[in-house]
């Protein structure tokens, strides 16, 4: 190349460094720590922010109300189809919306005619919230039951299924009021009889995790 031609490049080449050096120093670096903090903290928080609105996944609570046997007192003259009930459960919530929960309850005990029914029942629900306002939810559940009945003419155990509906008051961010209804199917009574036992319930659900 001629001496000349060499100059005339260099000539050019000087300008056209000079402009790309300053439009580079102009454009914003989210990920320079030093120059720019508050692009680097969005960039940050809208990472690892995974949506999910579960604070405390984890959760457990006791109730009380009353059981009753719907037809354990047809055709008797002496019956007391109703009685004391409690329950312990616990669960975790996969969405605010949506959450796996157990129990084991009581449901106490049925008498007529002399013979008597003292029943229990271990329990596994899917539960599904809905929000009414910022303070009040309805929930319904389904799911299967583990039941076993101790009678006058022998124990009695079975499968079957489960469920029922209810409402919370948010007391707290880890505490929440409850009340429920629960049905309970098929669960015999004696070698040829069964009854379907609804259990209506208050109490508190605690989550600490």
């Amino acid at each position: 190349m001629k001496p000349i031609k060499k100059s005339l490049l260099l000539a050019g080449l000087f300008p056209a460094l000079f402009i790309m050096t300053q439009a580079h120093a102009d454009l914003p670096n989210p990920f320079d720590y030093r120059t720019n903090k508050t692009a680097n903290a969005n960039y940050v928080n809208n990472t690892t922010d995974d949506g999910s609105g579960v604070v405390n996944p984890y959760y457990f609570g006791g109730s009380i109300g009353p059981a009753e046997g719907s037809s354990y007192c047809s055709g008797a003259t002496k019956c007391e189809d109703k009685d004391s009930s409690w329950k312990l459960f616990g669960g975790y919530k996969f969405t605010d919306k949506l959450s796996a929960e157990g129990s084991y309850i009581t449901l106490g005990d049925l008498h007529k005619n002399g013979e008597n029914s003292d029943i229990s029942v271990i329990a596994a629900h899917a539960v599904a919230s809905m929000p009414v306002t910022e303070q009040f939810e309805v929930f319904g559940k389904l799911g299967v039951q583990r039941w076993k009945s101790d009678n006058t003419d022998g124990g009695k155990s079975g499968f079957g299924v489960a469920y029922g509906a209810g409402a919370k008051m948010h007391l707290s961010e880890s505490s929440n009021l409850r009340a429920e209804w629960e049905k309970f199917p098929g669960i015999e009574t004696s070698d040829t009889e069964d009854t379907d036992v609804n259990m209506l319930s208050v109490g508190v659900e605690l989550s600490t995790f």
